[in-house]
């Protein structure tokens, strides 16, 4: 848990500040019509007194108030739903209702939802006040701004908003003026008779009516009045320029630091190097008393000095810009570094993120590494990477090849890996050497495993993977096995190692087992999540060991989609790596959804080193489910996505660029891009990155007439496969054997690679592969079921992916809907779980006739559809059916039966097109017509039996006719 940062939710201490009813009054009229009150004005101009005034009344009637003051750090959100979440109930007397929401990045996306989640969270023991204290600090397009227009939302009723900022509504909020949700009160001036009373206090002396009139020339600017309260002479001739902020805290700082003795002046002015002084400074020494009693005197008068409610000194932002102006006129650099770092070691345990600017801007280097030994995990498991990034960018660098200097570059390896690994991967192999040389065990495990996760998230980055592995061996000679928890890590970063740099190394299994235990023992839960995508997608692709893969999805796919504190590396590589799971079992939409929601989350998180390979799983999946379309979406947009792999990614374009060509009928085109991408997978030297390419190489031949160039590409797969021994490279190289064969007419073959194929698919395996081609598919699996090769297995595939039955196929096709008709007229429906369930959604299912004998007329109309194979024309439905109905209402009566019967047997069965009414062949089969195509490979049927039961016309001369071609066959 990260330290307190409660001094950005103390209310100040207004005691001794100048009442303002009016304004109060004001505000909590705004307030009634409106959700969020925004309050500007001068700097000086009483903003921040006014508000904490109004909060202390609200609090006293009972409401809840959450005060929080903003600097430039919560520009990024992060930090401040840390504190919210942490530190809730700061305020004495506050009771918050625990835990909250943790925020991540990846919440990003959906920054909406997650805020009123939030906030209604925090509003759930009644409603709830957020005041937000210079909103100037953050720029108008922070997400901020986002969160607050979420958070009004909730309505006024639950959550009222006061915003204390020098400018006017950022544009996001802007907008509210109009809609009547937002306010904007600008009404700070005192009037004469409350800059004479405020004169009078400050001053300690009666003002004549003459010296009173002298206050007119500030036009009620409490920061001019107060000055001028101060001054020794109460003129109005005060060097003040109320258009520049700055001059102003100039003069406030000179005149209160004349009004110390000389040896007291730098400790005032130093301490506004703090945004609060707490008072363990007095206790440590930092703040003599005379300078102590000089700021309770300040704030005891209200004067640019509060006290919040923890006993703290808040400067105003005038007089602290003014002192630390002064620091940098007064002090030498040097001896000002010094003194920001004492300051810093003073408060580090209460503020480790003030201690951490100050230690960066003193340019302390060690004592900053002592600050990211004790906060730094915490901070990167808020997101806080560019944070850390531009902080260590900033410190100084050590002396080279020092423990320190290797730790400080093993850090910015760190904060840099999610962002650019590929400029984080030589700091992480430079910081092992020099641990490894000092024989650091723990520290060169983390560099060693953080260099391989420099290529895990740079997905294509091959070129010494594999090697790492070799220097992990060697390192473990030198170091011993990896102490604690770092043995985990290890293995499952050398299983991912090995298999992408080299998928034929006989180690692979060894790491595996080692990383089926890192997924149950690692040190935290991102690491087991990556652990987990690695090992899935070895279980998968390496061994097809498919059971085992889909466990592991299910174990841990809903548990990340749930979790709302995991950091969003580790979310996006298990996105990436179970959409795998998701397009090859049969479920596109959602493996669409992770791809869209990855790609939104590196957006807002800025961690975009997996857009690369979830744009491939999108175009794999699209292509695999024919979504051309959507394909060529996902293809334009990896054309324009940075990666830095220039090798891989030229290689991943000609391979989409091939299947997409030999889905759309273009071999030749197709051929010139799978040439092109074999070229540069050789370069690149990776085993797994050549069998995908010939995976592409082999049909692309094929189809242009180069059958012995796609047989040798199919042997190269083999060979490679067999080498890695690996059960999916070999399932793809069977699916270019087998079509192979199937183009060249070789039956036995065909035979023998279809085989192969159903049984991999059997084992739980390819619901889609990436080369699927529905046509070619059909044709390979009709073969199968026409020589009983595994047909309950055939048939399982052609009804999961709706394949159409190819010309020629003369066995049941098992199509959705199949009719029995050579013996009366019994109906089968096979609806995909989802269909039916969008069907019912919309009010299509109808359940009486899924679950019971439908009407007869219904009956009647299939008999007759089944009986006029072609189509039936409208009028002539009518007739049949409605013979004694007028014309109209026997029209009404077949719309309201058509509409049944799609309700029936689902909405693409039944096909009217120009006034015909038929059955789609595509979905609906009829052993019947099987029948009618080949009668001479199915038993002949009794004339008298067909449709039986039905005595309409189509029906009565369709029997006619089968026995008149009975008879003329000598059946």
């Amino acid at each position: 848990m990260s330290p307190s940062r409660s001094y950005k939710l103390a209310l100040p201490d207004t005691a001794r500040h100048l009442p303002r009813p009016r304004q109060i009054h004001d505000i909590e009229a705004l307030f009634r019509g409106a959700t969020v009150v925004w309050l500007t004005g001068l700097p000086g101009a009483g903003k921040t007194s006014l508000a904490a005034q109004w909060v202390c009344e609200a609090q006293a009637r009972g409401e809840r108030c959450l005060w929080y003051r903003l600097d430039e750090d919560d520009a990024d959100i992060a930090g401040l739903f840390d504190t919210l979440r942490r530190h809730p109930s700061h305020e004495a007397g506050a009771q918050w209702p625990l835990p909250l929401p943790a925020w991540s990045p990846e919440n990003q996306p959906e920054l909406a939802a997650f805020t009123r989640n939030f906030v209604a969270s925090l509003a759930q023991g009644g409603p709830l006040t957020l005041v937000f204290d210079d909103c100037h600090r953050v720029s108008d397009d922070s997400p901020f701004f986002e969160m607050v227009d979420a958070a009004r939302e909730l309505g006024p009723a639950r959550v009222r908003i006061l915003m204390i900022s020098r400018r006017r509504p950022a544009p996001r909020l802007d907008r509210g003026v109009l809609a009547g949700w937002l306010a904007v009160y600008d009404d700070l001036a005192l009037t004469m008779t409350e800059a004479t009373e405020l004169a009078q206090r400050v001053s300690g002396r009666a003002w004549t009516p003459a010296q009173a009139e002298t206050l007119r020339s500030t036009d009620g600017w409490l920061a001019h009045v107060l000055a001028m309260a101060r001054g020794a002479t109460a003129a109005p001739a005060l060097p003040l320029d109320r258009t520049v902020a700055a001059r102003v805290g100039e003069y406030l700082a000179m005149e209160l630091l004349l009004m110390l003795p000389a040896t007291d002046r730098r400790a005032l002015r130093l301490l506004a190097e703090l945004p609060e002084i707490p008072p363990a400074l007095v206790q440590a020494g930092r703040v003599p008393p005379r300078v102590a009693a000089f700021l309770h005197e300040l704030s005891a008068a209200g004067y640019f000095i509060d006290t919040s409610a923890s006993g703290a000194w808040r400067m105003h932002d005038l007089l602290r810009e003014g002192l630390r102006a002064q620091n940098a006129l007064a002090e030498d650099p040097p001896e000002l570094r010094a003194e920001r770092a004492a300051l810093a070691a003073c408060i580090a345990g209460e503020a480790p993120d003030v201690a951490m600017n100050l230690f960066v801007s003193a340019q302390d280097t060690g004592s900053a590494l002592g600050l990211l030994r004790r906060h730094g995990r915490d901070w990167f498991a808020q997101g806080r990477h560019r944070q850390l990034c531009a902080w260590l960018e900033a410190l100084p660098a050590l002396a080279p090849d020092t423990p320190p200097a290797a730790e400080l570059t093993l850090w910015r390896a760190e904060s840099l890996l999610p962002l650019e690994p590929e400029s984080a991967r030589p700091l992480f192999a430079r910081s092992r050497a020099v641990f490894v040389r000092e024989r650091d065990a723990h520290a060169a495990y983390r560099a060693w495993c953080g260099e391989v996760a420099s290529y895990v998230v740079q997905w294509g980055a091959v070129q010494g993977l594999a090697e790492l592995v070799d220097e992990l061996e060697t390192m473990e000679g030198v170091l011993g096995a990896p102490p604690g928890d770092w043995r985990f890590r290890t293995a499952a970063d050398a299983l991912t190692a090995l298999m992408y740099g080299r998928a034929e190394d006989p180690r692979l299994r060894r790491y595996a087992d080692e990383t089926a235990l890192a997924v149950e023992q690692a040190p935290d839960r991102g690491s087991s999540v990556m652990a987990a995508a690695q090992l899935m997608i070895y279980r998968m692709w390496w061994t097809g060991d498919y059971p085992g893969a889909r466990a592991l999805y299910d174990a841990f796919d809903l548990q990340v989609e749930r979790d709302p504190a995991l950091a969003p590396l580790p979310r996006l590589l298990w996105w990436s790596n179970s959409a795998i799971v998701d397009w090859t079992c049969g479920d596109p939409a959602r493996c669409y959804d992770k791809v869209d929601r990855g790609l939104a989350l590196a957006e807002s998180s800025g961690v975009h080193v997996r857009d690369f390979f979830l744009l491939t799983q999108g175009i794999f999946c699209a292509l695999a489910h024919e979504d051309m379309q959507r394909a060529r979406g996902y293809l334009d947009r990896l054309a324009t996505t940075a990666h830095g792999q220039a090798r891989l990614d030229v290689m991943v374009h000609h391979f989409f660029r091939c299947w997409y060509g030999l889905s759309q009928g273009d071999p030749h085109t197709a051929l010139a891009h799978a040439e092109a991408a074999l070229v540069v997978a050789d370069a690149i030297g990776s085993l797994f990155h050549k069998v995908i390419v010939l995976a592409a190489l082999g049909p692309a031949r094929l189809h242009t007439g180069d059958v012995s160039g796609a047989q040798e590409a199919y042997r190269q797969q083999i060979a490679l496969a067999k080498l890695s021994d690996n059960l999916p490279f070999t399932y793809i190289a069977f699916c270019t054997g087998a079509e192979i064969a199937l183009m060249t007419g070789d039956e036995a073959a065909l035979r023998k690679q279809l085989e192969r194929i159903l049984t991999v698919k059997r084992l739980g395996g390819f619901h889609s592969d990436c080369g699927w081609r529905s046509g070619v598919r059909a044709r390979m699996l009709a073969f199968a079921l026409e020589h009983e090769l595994m047909p309950d297995v055939a048939r399982l595939w052609i009804r999961e992916k709706r394949l159409t039955r190819p010309a020629g196929c003369s066995v049941e096709w098992p199509t959705p809907v199949q009719l029995r008709a050579l013996r009366g007229l019994t109906v089968e429906v096979d609806r995909p779980t989802a269909e039916a369930e969008a069907e019912a959604a919309a009010g299509t299912h109808n359940a009486g006739i899924a679950g019971t004998k439908p009407a007869a007329k219904l009956r009647e109309l299939l008999a007759v559809l089944v009986a006029q194979r072609g189509g039936a024309l409208k009028e002539d439905l009518c007739d049949w059916l409605w013979p004694q109905a007028d014309g109209d209402k026997a029209a009404a009566s077949l719309k309201a039966c058509v509409h049944r019967l799609r309700a029936w047997l689902g909405t693409h069965a039944v096909s009217w097109r120009d006034g015909v009414l038929s059955l789609n062949e595509d979905v609906v089969g009829c052993d019947l017509w099987r029948w009618l195509d080949a009668p001479d490979r199915l038993p002949p049927p009794r004339p008298h039996e067909v449709l039986a039961g039905f005595h309409l016309r189509p029906v009565l001369a369709l029997r006619k006719e089968i026995a008149q071609r009975m008879e003329a066959a000598h059946i």
